[in-house]
């Protein structure tokens, strides 16, 4: 999960940290708490409703508060966009799942798609897209 590794690493950086469609990040989150960032994850999969740094909702459809320094949205191909304000990390795929609802195909789509005023850094591999940067 070097992926995840790296984004974890900018997360230290910040006070509050929310994960959006992270799937199970539960040591992630555990780590990140015990390091004094206040992280917790939202994930609308019933697995996750006694999980403990969860929220078990859909942040799409449901009244998710997403106040935090940073978010992280692990999953943007699985979702609709959703309006994010300031500091996100943003990744995504062009495997096409079945149900993804957005492929992404590019780091330039992930910042039109959530409003990327200022881009930090970019990364792409040969199916996944990082994008980390303030959203406006």
């Amino acid at each position: 999960m070097e992926k995840l590794r790296q984004i974890k690493q900018i997360c230290f950086n910040y006070d509050k940290v929310i994960f959006l469609a992270a799937n199970d990040i539960s040591e992630e989150l555990h780590i990140l708490n015990a390091c004094e960032v206040e992280a917790t994850a939202v994930d609308y999969d019933p697995k996750f409703k006694d999980a403990p740094n969860y929220i078990n909702k859909d942040f799409v459809f449901d009244d998710v508060e997403l106040d935090a320094d940073l978010i992280v949205h692990m999953n943007c191909e699985k979702t609709y966009p959703v309006k994010l304000k300031g500091d996100v990390i943003l990744r995504g795929d062009n495997e096409a799942h079945n149900g993804d609802c957005s492929i992404i195909t590019s780091c330039e789509q992930l910042i039109k798609m959530y409003n990327i005023e200022e881009v930090y850094s970019t990364r792409e591999t040969d199916t996944h897209y990082f994008v980390y940067g303030r959203a406006a």
